[in-house]
């Protein structure tokens, strides 16, 4: 029975080389073409650099410090995640554009023009494409700067990092100042009434003494108690603690981050031999359809 059984070649992978061989000069003219034709618009494309700096939050952002701002033994150099978010967010924030924005004149650096209709949302839509804030697998975060200055990208990349620490710093030093009013407001009371039991004792006989003695001891440890609160909050309004570690500082790049020219040419170059190939084929089956219809 085996011998009855004939295999069947079917000519569909020849008839696609004999395809390929009839158009054979068609295709390499199309991909000279499309090779120095892409080849000569990413010439015309104004390269970006890119900077990156490497920063971790530190314990501060999540961890309070004990009075006159001493850490406990039990204080970690590295933030938690929550930290790590928390700094994306305020480096992520308006603050920050806003900062950048005046220092590096954007506007007119993004030559973003006086009457543009939304100059606001063009300059969002370009910091969101050249600005980027994420977390990394490794739990750090990345800023990472794209512009055509190179310098600039660098400075601003540097500028991020240092001006997040700096806005750490501000929130932690209005956040003391307001409870120093508080606390300060709240000792002054408690030391007149400290100074109204010790005017007191002279004004009553043996056997009030030892109670309000006893009242004077209990409110003179609340005093102390708030007077340490009071110097913490005074210390944490006027100390800078750092809020960021970083690891690798940005620097001015040497090469470019794009365009990059192999991978255009490439990719144009494929795009425009495929689309040919689907065009010839095309072709070729409209003249075989009449071809058969005259037939």
């Amino acid at each position: 029975m085996s011998g009855n059984i004939k295999a069947e070649f079917r000519q569909d992978s020849l008839d696609l080389v004999n395809f390929f061989i009839r158009h054979f000069r068609r295709f390499v003219v199309a991909g000279i073409a499309a090779a120095i034709l892409s080849a000569g618009i990413s010439l015309l494309l104004k390269p970006l650099y890119e900077s990156t700096v490497i920063l971790y939050p530190s314990s501060n952002i999540t961890e309070a410090s004990t009075l006159l701002g001493e850490v406990t033994p039990g204080t970690t150099l590295f933030g938690d995640d929550d930290a790590t978010e928390k700094l994306i967010q305020v480096i992520n924030s308006e603050q920050i554009r806003d900062y950048l924005k005046e220092k590096y004149d954007l506007a007119s650096h993004y030559n973003i023009k006086p009457g543009e209709k939304y100059p606001n949302t063009v300059m969002s839509e370009k910091m969101d494409k050249y600005l980027r804030c994420t977390k990394t697998s490794y739990g750090s975060v990345q800023i990472r700067v794209r512009d055509r200055d190179r310098e600039v990208a660098c400075a601003m990349a540097n500028d991020m990092a240092a001006r997040a620490d700096t806005i750490f710093n501000t929130l932690q030093r209005s956040a003391a100042a307001v409870m120093l009013d508080e606390i300060n407001h709240s000792y002054r009371q408690q030391h007149q009434l400290v100074r109204q039991y010790e005017d007191s004792l002279s004004a009553v006989d043996g056997a009030s003494i030892l109670r309000i003695y006893s009242t004077l001891e209990t409110e003179n440890e609340y005093l102390g108690l708030i007077r340490g609160r009071y110097l913490e909050a005074l210390a944490m309004s006027r100390q800078a603690l750092p809020y960021t570690l970083v690891v690798d500082r940005a620097v001015v790049a040497e090469k470019k981050a794009w365009p990059r020219r192999s991978l255009i040419v490439l990719v144009s170059t494929f795009s425009v031999l495929l689309l040919l190939t689907l065009i010839l084929m095309i072709a070729e089956g409209i003249r075989l359809h009449r071809t058969d219809d005259r037939q």
